[in-house]
């Protein structure tokens, strides 16, 4: 009798350990989809800028799981990549200006905010599929 009992918790635990790695590659791609709709959104408005258009093609994201074994937090890094030659290095003064001007790009907080409702929405649908 031990044995089956045995059997059965494995069952359960395999059980759970599939829909824990489903769950994850689903929320993943949820944070890939917010993470891709802000960065598009971030290179319209700068595109839309005139002094600081050539910033767009510079805008990227990357998605990571951080946390043991690869499990726990999936995050996402969105913005102006900057380094020697890129466009990207004007970012600062496109969004948020010097003394002398600039700061003609809208906040690029704008652009999560408008992403937040419909990356909660599909959260949601994630959570009430039960996974």
């Amino acid at each position: 009798m031990t044995s089956l009992e045995a059997s059965g918790f494995s069952e359960v635990i395999q059980a759970f350990a599939t829909a824990e790695r489903a769950s994850a590659s689903q929320a993943r791609a949820v944070v890939e989809r917010g993470a891709m709709n802000i960065k598009r959104q971030l290179q319209r408005e700068l595109s839309d800028s005139k002094h600081f258009k050539g910033v767009a093609r510079d805008v990227s994201y990357d998605v990571r799981t951080a946390g043991a074994f690869g499990g726990g937090i999936i995050e996402a890094e969105i913005g102006p990549e900057s380094g020697p030659g890129s466009a990207g290095n004007l970012a600062n003064v496109a969004y948020f200006g010097t003394s002398r001007g600039g700061g003609t790009v809208p906040d690029p907080s704008l652009a999560l905010a408008a992403e937040v409702p419909r990356f909660e929405r599909e959260l949601g649908r994630l959570v009430g599929e039960g996974l």
